[in-house]
């Protein structure tokens, strides 16, 4: 799946214009307010980096607004410094004297000047919207970052703080790794299920691996280059009873490996998920230095799993999945898989030098936890900082991200709605749409994974309209879609408390004073006149009306008629489109699926759709 030109080109356009503009002086994070305030902020960190001796651990605290940096051996927080909207990413030069951050709603990174006990900023370079991955080369001159919703790798001179190269990659691009030669990068792209290999030398995509998974997360390579290794998420696609959920024919975590010189079209899965108590939420991945150990941090079930490599071949499968883990994993007596429990949510790892020692990440924690390896304990928690007790907001958040509230733990709000309750861009058949009986109707109704971004806004909701109550679609979703326990009155008003937190971020379409480019001034009049029709359904702030409309793509035996329009808000990084996600692209909605000229509008020029969809990237 290759990103679409217009889109690039669009975006290329709006960063010669200054519109991704962030000026250092405008930086003002969540810590600073806060302190103000004279509220601590939660840390949340959501990925670490490690120099190459160990002795210095950096975070990327994504709530504060802030990066750490840590004495990982004294087990102390030495400095932490503002840094921009959103950490998501962060890497070490090599000389352990500088550090380049990722802000994932900043749209730019930040280039950091470390010192043995302080950190400061020192350069940034605005690269796009929504970067989240990012590595540094050996020699420590350039920076690649994974830029989401441009689906681009942006090449970073560090010296000159300028980029020098942009490559296009498949769909939301995310984890990044650099082979030990420094020739090849290797980039998970989550919403496209592929890893792509960029040639560094010639800054060009040498080859696209599909791997049959989705939520790409964190990348390693193996210490001797030969495999690319990523957490991912397998989507078996059958509805939500509970035998289909703890046999594994819904979803399933796995790790997925790729020779790196290989045969193109090959790639191999590890399963994680046992019957009765699953692996939910696979997100951190490290390998230890000798390549003895495979580590995969587990986010819904807040715990890490160990994996020996040393002692006997793991069973990796080739260009397929098991549905469970494998029986001699199950019944391992050799010590070849631990589990170690952590609590909160592990996201990203990384290996001591010495392979000796495990580095966690640990979210809602607000902490680095410390995990021996042999004896597989949890030895130490670094405190990062943080209010002393969990808000509604907070415990929200927890539960939103807790895979243990499903059936047999496989399975989290976050695992579909992931990044903060947006989407994965996935279908699933959560059975909430009134096919509830399959001893008798075999039919599957499989929907798209909606954003639940303004979600509390834009009643009613599901797909289809017929829920008009925010606090009982959560009780169905705990007790249906996740086939868990009913929720209590706590609980339901603590998740709908941090779902009314959630936003989108600003629209990288959008100059800053809102100022629309040419197109999107002409899309705008088109889309308000009756000859496209948008706003029938579309219209308001939330730019839907909360109404159930038939517009011709009901399906044979749907027991609720018509669909609920959703908000086209944050359009640009909705796709696939419509209730199935059956729509590529917005020309394929408009041309295909809701045609004006057939829902009580007109027919409409090509230059005329084009600047339809250039508005709508805007709303």
């Amino acid at each position: 799946m290759r990103p679409r030109p217009q889109l690039i080109a669009c975006l290329s356009a709006l960063v010669l214009s200054g519109w991704f503009g962030m000026a250092l002086a405008r930086v003002d994070s969540p810590v600073a307010a806060a302190s103000r305030e004279g509220a601590e902020p939660h840390r949340s960190p959501i990925a670490l980096a490690l120099t190459a001796d160990g002795s210095r651990l950096l975070t990327a605290n994504q709530t504060s607004g802030t990066v750490s940096l840590v004495d990982p051996v004294a087990g102390r927080v030495l400095a932490e410094v503002a840094t921009g909207d959103r950490p998501a990413g962060v890497a070490w030069a090599p000389d352990g004297r500088r550090a380049v951050v990722t802000h994932w709603f900043g749209y730019d990174v930040a280039i950091l000047e470390v010192g043995p006990e302080s950190l400061a900023v020192v350069g940034r370079v605005e690269v796009g919207p929504e970067p989240r991955g990012v590595v540094v080369t050996p020699d420590g001159s350039t920076a690649y970052v994974a830029v989401g919703v441009s689906n681009e790798v942006v090449r970073i001179d560090l010296d000159a703080a300028v980029v020098t190269g942009r490559v296009e990659v498949p769909r939301e691009p995310r984890g990044l790794a650099l082979t030990p030669d420094g020739r090849m990068l290797v980039v998970g792209c989550s919403r496209a299920g592929v890893l792509a290999f960029v040639d560094v030398e010639t800054n060009q995509v040498r080859r696209v691996q599909e791997v049959d998974g989705a939520n790409l997360r964190q990348l390693a390579v193996d210490p001797q280059g030969a495999y690319a290794y990523v957490t991912a998420l397998k989507n078996r696609g059958f509805a939500t009873t509970q035998r289909n959920i703890d046999i594994g024919w819904v979803l399933g975590q796995r790790v997925v490996r790729v020779e790196l010189q290989g045969q193109p079209g090959n790639y191999e899965t590890l399963s994680l998920d046992p019957q009765g108590k699953a692996a939910g939420d696979a997100h951190g991945l490290a390998l230890s230095p000798d390549g003895s150990h495979l580590a995969v941090g587990l986010g819904g079930t807040h715990e890490v799993m160990l994996f020996r490599t040393d002692r006997r071949r793991l069973p990796w499968r080739r260009n397929g999945s098991r549905d469970l883990l494998a029986p001699e994993l199950v019944n391992d007596r050799e010590g070849r898989l631990r589990r170690i429990e952590l609590g909160g949510r592990p996201t990203e790892l990384a290996f001591a030098p010495d392979g000796t020692t495990l580095y966690v990440a640990n979210y809602l924690a607000d902490s680095v936890q410390v995990v021996d390896v042999e004896t597989g304990r949890l030895v130490r928690s670094i405190h990062l900082g943080g209010p002393p007790e969990m808000s509604l907001v907070r415990r929200g958040e927890a539960l939103f991200h807790d895979a243990t509230r499903s059936f047999n733990q496989w399975y989290s709000c976050n695992t579909c709605h992931s990044d903060g309750g947006h989407t994965n861009g996935l279908n699933f058949d959560t059975m909430n749409d009134g096919w509830h009986d399959y001893s008798t109707t075999p039919t599957r109704s499989r929907k798209k994974v909606p954003s639940l971004r303004r979600v509390a806004e834009t009643g009613p909701w599901t797909w289809h309209g017929w829920q008009t109550s925010l606090d009982e679609a959560m009780r169905e979703s705990f007790t249906k879609s996740m086939q868990g326990p009913e929720p209590s009155a706590e609980d339901v008003a603590a998740i709908v408390a941090y779902l009314k937190t959630l936003d989108y971020p600003r629209n990288p379409f959008v100059g800053p004073d809102g100022k629309l480019s040419p197109a999107a001034e002409r899309g705008r009049e088109i889309f308000r006149s009756s000859r496209a029709a948008c706003t029938t359904c579309h219209a308001g702030d939330e730019l839907t009306d909360g109404k159930v409309h038939d517009v011709g793509l009901g399906e044979r035996g749907d027991v609720y008629k018509g669909h609920n329009p959703p908000s086209l808000r944050g359009l640009y990084d909705k796709d696939p489109y419509l209730h199935d996600g059956r729509a590529a692209d917005l020309r394929e909605v408009l041309t295909q699926w809701h045609v004006p000229e057939e829902l009580g509008g007109g027919e409409l020029s090509e230059e005329e759709l084009a600047d339809l969809i250039a508005y709508l990237k805007t709303l």
